[in-house]
């Protein structure tokens, strides 16, 4: 089929990163992480207010200029519209920063409440799993889920039947190869090709990728983490003392709300009518909800952060909790 994939690397952890953490340096972790969300969502809360600013004085000098003959070409309202489109491109590459960082530490997070609970072991190369810019070695990449078979086997085929080539030729579907490609992308796949020139199939190494093999539908489709299912989360909760279950089980459903509001959004982009006034104020709405997303994730780590100790503690149960809805 798709040509035969070298040597898939090491199979198992180095022995460094295999070891646990104990209760104190997975605390020490998680402080570290929520001191440096802290201070990027500052930063990015800064370049928002940078680029309203510019804004408001393009959206001015812009009234200023309205009737005055080449008033627009002068050297300042350019260079106010350079910095204006500047300070666009930082705000967003913020906000893209912000979110992949807050989700790094609530999966750290997750991963260390789910420790705490069911006494399983958190191990420093899952630490780094979902890290934002930096590369694990082949052996770390073993915590790293791999692909489903089955979407594998569909990548595979599709690259079968319409190699990805940078440039078309007679007889190939391009339609066909980005799905493929999409797909492969989608599911934290690489396509490659061997000295033979056919292609084959490996799990991608890069952030990016590693997000979408361990995130799933959840990042791929909302751009959050992935949420704990309601039946695990009755058992986390139950062992979780009942104030804490409390916090945790009201920053979860803000988290929730604010992702499905993002549907939602799409929901009323994709209409064919225009919107009624009724549809455009709950587009408003729900736009702030949106916005609120990232700072309702680290509310969310900071809640499963603080109440680890508690988890911790002997005993610690509060019986049957109702789920999220």
């Amino acid at each position: 089929m798709s040509g035969t994939a070298p040597s898939a690397g090491p199979t198992s952890i180095s022995a460094e990163a295999s070891q646990s953490m104990t209760a104190r340096e997975i605390d020490e972790a998680l402080s570290a992480l929520a001191r440096c969300s802290t201070v990027l969502l500052q930063e990015c809360e800064a370049e928002q207010r940078r680029m309203e600013e510019l804004d408001a004085l393009n959206e001015l000098g812009i009234e200023q200029c309205a009737g005055q003959q080449g008033a627009r070409y002068e050297a300042d309202p350019v260079l106010l519209s350079v910095r204006l489109r500047l300070a666009n491109n930082n705000a967003k590459a913020h906000r893209t920063a912000a979110r992949e960082y807050v989700s790094w530490w609530v999966d750290v997070a997750t991963m260390a409440w789910k420790s705490a609970v069911l006494g399983t072991p958190l191990l420093y190369a899952r630490v780094g799993a979902a890290a934002p810019d930096i590369l694990m070695t082949e052996e770390d990449l073993v915590v790293v889920p791999k692909a489903d078979d089955h979407t594998r086997q569909l990548v595979e085929f599709g690259a079968f039947l319409a190699p990805p080539l940078p440039d078309s030729t007679d007889g190939h579907d391009d339609d066909h190869a980005a799905a493929t490609a999409d797909l492969a992308a989608s599911s934290g796949l690489l396509l490659r090709r061997d000295v033979a020139g056919e292609v084959y199939v490996v799990d991608d190494e890069f952030p990016e990728a590693r997000r979408r093999r361990l995130w799933g539908g959840f990042w791929v489709e909302h751009r959050i983490p992935a949420m704990p299912q309601p039946d695990e989360l009755d058992s986390l909760l139950a062992r979780t003392p009942t104030g804490a279950a409390k916090r945790l089980r009201a920053a979860a459903r803000e988290v929730l709300k604010a992702a499905m509001a993002g549907v939602r959004i799409s929901e009323l982009d994709d209409g064919d009518t225009p919107w009624t006034s009724t549809e455009s104020a709950e587009f408003e709405k729900l736009s702030d909800m949106l916005d609120q997303l990232t700072a309702l994730l680290a509310a969310y780590a900071q809640a499963i952060t603080d109440c680890l100790p508690a988890v911790r503690a002997p005993g610690t149960s509060q019986g049957d909790t109702p789920s999220i809805s």
